[in-house]
Parts: structure tokens; C-alpha cells; sequence
């Protein structure tokens, strides 16, 4: 490609993702983070900082610098000082205060282990934390000596949750307080009570994500003598949690659990009692966000089709009531309890941009944006929302970017991209934004980009990300070839020049494509699954398949061989490149050999590109950067020419 492109994967890898937000108690300011790679002879890696401002218009003020980062600011209560987590110190996260007025951070934790999350107690005078205990002596000197076995399975570091009391002035760090030392839980949101006596906090037995469905809620005292109670078994996956007036807002699944999840809003009694169930959402997988300045309602996020919605959810049981809805993608909202939120804004053709919702306006306005000066905006190309019908009348959604040198009735290359989850969903999310495969990229080299929302996608509701059950790689994968055909019918898409690429569930999709049809010239399978027997043997989630397609492997072998591209994978000839992370637990590195070795003996053009360090999301820039650039090059050299 000439060096005059605009979109290049050494461009987009510096996009400045704002990643994090939190509104001032008084509404007028917001704390935010923005991610920027450190690029050096000798580092790869991604950075946060932090950044703070006022809805004054002013400039916004950059609070930490360096290569190390600085992430989930949280505002004190009265409004005089901005926590947030660092591994600054030693490389591990710990707590830093600093004040808004000016001035260096101090720590106000000092572990060896890195702290997930924290939040002030309502009088400033404490922070509750997650983390693991710090290491003993004995194992310590165990790994030292290289006698450290993990017993797998058994061998876990369960996070507790932890409260410390507040120092200021360079006071070194008060002693932290266990309130969960029982090694029988692995803690994660939490949240206080609005009088600081205790604190309600979800938890798992162990860190393991394939125990999910066994989340439950309970509360305990903050004292010397902390005393737990529990309140609800709520089988949700990462729940988020709010407290307001004696009640808990916790999403709860409604029965059966399943992967596919369906929760409502659940309030429980601090103190024990009955709850009361809230209405249910659109989607049905709401993430609590806090509560009304009334508390008469709590407040939720989720998916609504491409868009996001907030969502008021009454507690007398009424209707919900969307706050927002369709204008775009949301993330980092936050509300400080009295109304106001702060959130980052993006739509496919508008780049995130830090905004404030003022209490009891209409919605938000910009106050920040982390773009550069001399970031190309105007040569974003178009994306269109798009709408098909499957062939068994299903209506499926999704996302249509053109060339960035569109022009009407001229048909061009087109490229398929498939979604992870499968729950996962395609939103207006920025198109010039770094990620694996680089959409405004393959706009300006003369390719339409298709991006599906199949059944058993997320944003359409409980009932259609349920559809895909026991049906992978059948409803969903005439969904997208309805799509595709929908683009021919229009003169948009080149029948000659298409291919087909995805991640996680997106490369499980491409995989199996390749074995279904030849249309594609070309397909890139990312990270994905490829013989359902052997990934459901070795995945950190192994309880994920046999909910989907309702049995075990060794109860119905049948159905695992009929879904699986390795077991169709007989005569493909289709181009592909595979690319894997080295050390992903998600989806093991073994199925994308399994599919290299099939596709490389039968004489099938095949590489793979396994990449170090990396689990199943890769992390370091120059690695993303080169996974853009191998899929730009593949494409070009097997699709567009």
C-alpha cells in the first residue's frame, strides 16, 4: 500500500481510547482515563492515564505521566480527592489518593499483589478493595525453589475483600482489614451500605470463569469482627451491584441458568427479607449502574441492537423507562447519585469523546475529546445500518462500512466479519479505532466490510441469543450469508471477490464456513474453535458447549462432529490464515493447529501466525499492529486482486 494511506495500522494502534469515567459529587467535573501505547527498543505494552475535566469548556488537565498506568478514578465524596489504582510501585496495583487541588498522589496501599477494584466508604474515611492475600512466607520460598506444583483445579488465589483506612500527608499505609478470610469465596463487585457499617459484595467458590452460574450476594460488616449474612444466590455473570436505603440492585438470572443468560434486576434487603424482582429490560442483560437521585428507581445499561440504552427501572415494578436510546455506542458510564452521569460517546463515523449528562437535561453534552490535533476525522468512511431477512423469515441487523471512494452501482471486494460470544454484538463503534481487524483500513483500500448480528447475537433480546442453541454454524450462518446475498442484490457486493473473518466464536463461524460453501476467496479464522470435542476438553470453560448444545461430548458425540469445521473439513481449498495466541486458555492453542494441519495435508493454501505471550484477546501493540497488517496483506493478495 503506498505510504500516503491514511489508515494505516501504525496510525490506528495510537488511536486514544478513553476507557474509564467518573463524575465529581457536584456534577461539574469528570475524572477519565485514556489508553496510549508505549512504543520503545525495548517495551510493547499499553498505558492509561489520567485526565480531568470541568463542563467550563476548558482545556482538560492531564493528571499522571510516564510508562507506567493509572486506571479507575473514583471521586471522594466530598468532592476533594481523586482515588485510582497504579502499579507505579513495583509493578502492582495499589490505591493512590491525590487531591483535585493539586499536588503528587500518595499510595494508600503498598501490596505485592495487584488490587482489581476499590470504592470509598460515604464519609471519605475508608476504601474497601479486592485482592488476593498476599503470599506466605512458605510459598514464596516454595516457588523459589522451584517446588511449586499447582494442583489444578484445586489451587486457587480467591480474591477477598479488604477495607483500609484513609491516610493523607505521606503517612505511610494504615494495615488493611480482611473482612472475607475464609478461604471459601472469590469476591468481586462491591459496594457500601449508605451508613458505612458494611458492605454487600458478589462472589464465586473459586476465580474459575466456568463457575459463574454459581455467583451469589451477601453483606458484611466492616468492623474489627466482621460478620457475613447471606442474601441470594444470584447466578449472573460479573455482576455489577448499587446500595441505596437498605437495598442491594443486583442482576439476577432467571431460571434455568444458562450461557445464553437472561437476568432481570433483582433489589434485595441489606437486612434480610423479601426481594422485589424489577420489570424486565429489552435485552435482558442489564448492568446496574447506580441509583435515581430519588431512589425510586435503579439505573441500567445494556445493548439495544447496534446501539446502547439507559435504562430507569421503577422499584414499585413498573415499565422501564429508556433515559437514552439508539444514538450510539456507550461506555464508562457512571452516576454520582444525584442524577448526573459522566459516559464516553462514540459512533461509527465520531470518535469517543468524554461527555457529561447533567441532572435533569435531556442528554449529554462533550466536554473532552482525547483525539490529537491533526487526527484525520473527515477521512473516516460511511457506515450504514443494514437489515436482511434470513431465509426462515428471521430479521437479522448489522453494520455495512463502505469504501472510503464509494460510489453507486459499482460493486466492490467484500469482507465478512463475525463476532465473538456468540452473545457478543456488532455496535456503532468508531471504525478508525485499533483492534485485530482494521475496518476503516479495509474501506480505504476499496473493501465493503460486513459486519452480521446473527442469531444468537446479544443487543436483540433473551429470546434470539438463545436461537443459535444446539444450532451452531446453522441459523446463524444462513443469517450471514443472507446478508451477504442482501449486498449483491444491491449492487454493492463483488460475488467473485468476497472472504470471511472473525475472532473467538467469529473464528469458530469462519472455520466452519470454509467447510459449508466456496464462495469466499479468502477466510481468516482468529483464535477459533474448531473441533468442539477436543476445545471442550481443554477451554477454562468447559461447562460452555454442553449448555449450548444441550449434552456431553460422550452423551451425544454426534452433535459435537456434525458443528465442527474438523470434521467437515474434507476438500476445503479456501485460502486461510490462522492466527493464535500462544497462551490462550479461552480457546487453546491446539484448535487452530488442528485446523492448519487438516487444511496444510490436504494442499490447501494455509499459514499461522502464533503469537507470544498472548491469551485470547492479544494485549501488546506491535502484536496487534502486525495481526492488522498479515490480514490486510492476506486479503488483498487473495481477494482483491
Amino acid at each position: 500500500m503506498p505510504n500516503e494511506a491514511t489508515w494505516t495500522p501504525e496510525r490506528l494502534i495510537r488511536y486514544p481510547a478513553a476507557l474509564e469515567t467518573d463524575i465529581s459529587p457536584d456534577g461539574a467535573r469528570v475524572a477519565y482515563t485514556v489508553r496510549e501505547p508505549v512504543l520503545t527498543d525495548g517495551e510493547s505494552k499499553f498505558v492509561t492515564h489520567l485526565y480531568l475535566a470541568g463542563m467550563d469548556g476548558g482545556e482538560p488537565l492531564r493528571l499522571t505521566y510516564g510508562q507506567t498506568s493509572n486506571a479507575m478514578p473514583r471521586w471522594s465524596p466530598d468532592g476533594r480527592y481523586i482515588a485510582f489504582l497504579s502499579d507505579r510501585a513495583e509493578g502492582k496495583r495499589n490505591i493512590h489518593v491525590m487531591r483535585v487541588d493539586g499536588g503528587e498522589a500518595w499510595p494508600v496501599t503498598a501490596f505485592e499483589r495487584d488490587i482489581a477494584r476499590f470504592c470509598w466508604s460515604p464519609d471519605g474515611a475508608r476504601l474497601a478493595f479486592v485482592m488476593a492475600p498476599p503470599e506466605t512466607e512458605e510459598r514464596k520460598a516454595a516457588k523459589k525453589a522451584k517446588d511449586d506444583t499447582i494442583r489444578w483445579g484445586v489451587d486457587h488465589d480467591r480474591a477477598h475483600l479488604w477495607v483500609v483506612d484513609l491516610v493523607t500527608g505521606g503517612a505511610p499505609p494504615a494495615a488493611a482489614h480482611d473482612l472475607t478470610p475464609a478461604d471459601d469465596r472469590h469476591v468481586g463487585s462491591i459496594a457500601w451500605s449508605d451508613d458505612g457499617s458494611s458492605l454487600a459484595y458478589t462472589y464465586q467458590p473459586t476465580p474459575s470463569p466456568d463457575v459463574w452460574c454459581e455467583t451469589r450476594l451477601a453483606v458484611v460488616t466492616a468492623g474489627d469482627q466482621p460478620e457475613t449474612r447471606e442474601l441470594a444466590r444470584v447466578a449472573s455473570w460479573n455482576p455489577e451491584i448499587a446500595v441505596r436505603g437498605g437495598w442491594v440492585a443486583c442482576p439476577t438470572a432467571v431460571e434455568p441458568v444458562c450461557w445464553t443468560v437472561n437476568d432481570r434486576v433483582v433489589v434485595y434487603p441489606l437486612a434480610g427479607g423479601e426481594p422485589r424482582t424489577l420489570a424486565a429490560t429489552p435485552d435482558g442483560r442489564p448492568y446496574v449502574l447506580g441509583w435515581s437521585a430519588d431512589g425510586d428507581a435503579v439505573l441500567a445499561l445494556e445493548s439495544s441492537g447496534v446501539s446502547s440504552a439507559v435504562l430507569a427501572l421503577p422499584l414499585d415494578g413498573g415499565e422501564p423507562t429508556a433515559l437514552c436510546d439508539g444514538v450510539g455506542y456507550l461506555t464508562a458510564v457512571r452516576t454520582n447519585g444525584k442524577g448526573a452521569f459522566s459516559l464516553v460517546h462514540e459512533n461509527a463515523d465520531c470518535p469517543n469523546r468524554v461527555c457529561v449528562w447533567p441532572a435533569g437535561e435531556r442528554t449529554w453534552r462533550e466536554i473532552a475529546t482525547p483525539l490529537p490535533a491533526d487526527w484525520p476525522v473527515e477521512a473516516v468512511p460511511r457506515t450504514e445500518v443494514a437489515r436482511w431477512q434470513a431465509p426462515d423469515g428471521t430479521e437479522v441487523e448489522g453494520l455495512v462500512t463502505l469504501p472510503t471512494d464509494y460510489v453507486p452501482g459499482r460493486r466492490y471486494p467484500t469482507i465478512v466479519m463475525v463476532h465473538g460470544g456468540p452473545m457478543g454484538v456488532y455496535s456503532r463503534t468508531y471504525v478508525a479505532s485499533a483492534g485485530m481487524y482494521p475496518i476503516a483500513a479495509f474501506a480505504e483500500r476499496g473493501y465493503v466490510v460486513l459486519r452480521a448480528n446473527p442469531r444468537g447475537s446479544g443487543g436483540y433480546g433473551a429470546a434470539f441469543r438463545a436461537a443459535n442453541v444446539r444450532d451452531w454454524g446453522g441459523g446463524d450462518f444462513r443469517d450471514i450469508m443472507a446478508g451477504v446475498d442482501a449486498l449483491i442484490a444491491r449492487g454493492i457486493a463483488d460475488p467473485e471477490r468476497l472472504g470471511i473473518m472473525g475472532w473467538s466464536y467469529g473464528g469458530y463461524m469462519t472455520s466452519w464456513t470454509i467447510t459449508q460453501t466456496t464462495r469466499f476467496r479468502a477466510a481468516s479464522v482468529g483464535a477459533g474453535v474448531t473441533n468442539l470435542m477436543s476445545f471442550n476438553g481443554t477451554t477454562d470453560i468447559p461447562s460452555f458447549l454442553p449448555d449450548y448444545l444441550a449434552a456431553e461430548f460422550w452423551d451425544d458425540p454426534g452433535v459435537y462432529a456434525a458443528h465442527s469445521a474438523l470434521f467437515n473439513v474434507k476438500g476445503v481449498t479456501t485460502p486461510t490464515l490462522i492466527q493464535h495466541g500462544e497462551r490462550d486458555d479461552r480457546v487453546p492453542l491446539g484448535q487452530g493447529k488442528e485446523l492448519y494441519n487438516a487444511l496444510k495435508r490436504q494442499g490447501a493454501p494455509v499459514e499461522m501466525d502464533i503469537y507470544p505471550r498472548q491469551n485470547h484477546g492479544p494485549t501488546e501493540p506491535r502484536i496487534i499492529v502486525d495481526i492488522m497488517r498479515r490480514n490486510l496483506e492476506w486479503f488483498d493478495r487473495w481477494v482483491k486482486a
